[in-house]
């Protein structure tokens, strides 16, 4: 259904976005989705919202952080693709030396696993095309697929994806075309498919439980 920016505004403040941050995107949110945006409607906005508020951190981050620790880096990534070194050498190390978080997306997004899984081809590509948008879409070859969906050149103006139109727009189109009718309600794969693994699952789920008493007040 059609809602206006008032009504997104107390869903997103039931959700639990802060007042101010609601009041911004309640027009983004009225603009973007509209009848027709998902297949189907709000028994797809069940997983929708749950998902871009957790990895956006309630709409409050349109860009990934890698402000990581040191020691939280080979856990978080592998050393299949940042080793301990590497690890010891970009990482924060509180009081000592903060987080080189361009060396470390262009390690963890970069070599033979970001070509494979990312597209990334160029050595800046890891940051360059680190997560952004609520859903937090990551490396070359997704902002090249969604940028065709919307018709923009996400590739050649990336930060299009931090502003918070283009960004809903883009990551609808992403949702779209990536989360089949089938997966709807399976919140693990859901997971699994948005950022490849089931970080968050828990937070996901609660929020699913949140969304359906929202939309349905």
């Amino acid at each position: 259904m059609k809602r206006t920016p008032e009504q997104w505004r107390q869903i997103l403040c039931r959700l639990g976005v802060q007042l101010s941050t609601a009041q911004r995107w309640a027009d983004v949110f009225a603009d973007e989705i509209k009848e027709n945006t998902f297949s189907k409607g709000d028994v797809e906005l069940l997983d929708f919202l749950p998902t871009i508020l957790h990895e956006s951190k309630m709409l409050e981050r349109m860009e990934e952080s890698l402000n990581y620790k040191a020691e939280a880096l080979v856990p978080t990534f592998s050393a299949h693709r940042i080793t301990p070194a590497q690890a010891q050498q970009y990482g924060r190390i509180d009081g000592k030396q903060a987080a080189n978080q361009r060396a470390i997306a262009n390690i963890v997004y970069g070599g033979a696993w970001g070509r494979e899984n990312l597209g990334n081809i160029l050595p800046e590509d890891g940051w360059t095309y680190r997560g952004r948008s609520p859903g937090q879409i990551t490396g070359r070859a997704n902002y090249a697929r969604v940028g065709d969906l919307i018709g923009q050149n996400l590739v050649g103006i990336p930060d299009l994806l931090s502003q918070p139109r283009f960004a809903l727009d883009a990551f609808i189109a992403w949702w779209e075309d990536r989360i089949p009718d089938s997966m709807l309600g399976e919140t693990t794969a859901i997971r699994k498919r948005v950022n490849g693994g089931i970080i968050g699952l828990a937070e996901v789920q609660a929020l699913t439980t949140k969304a359906r008493a929202a939309l349905e007040a």
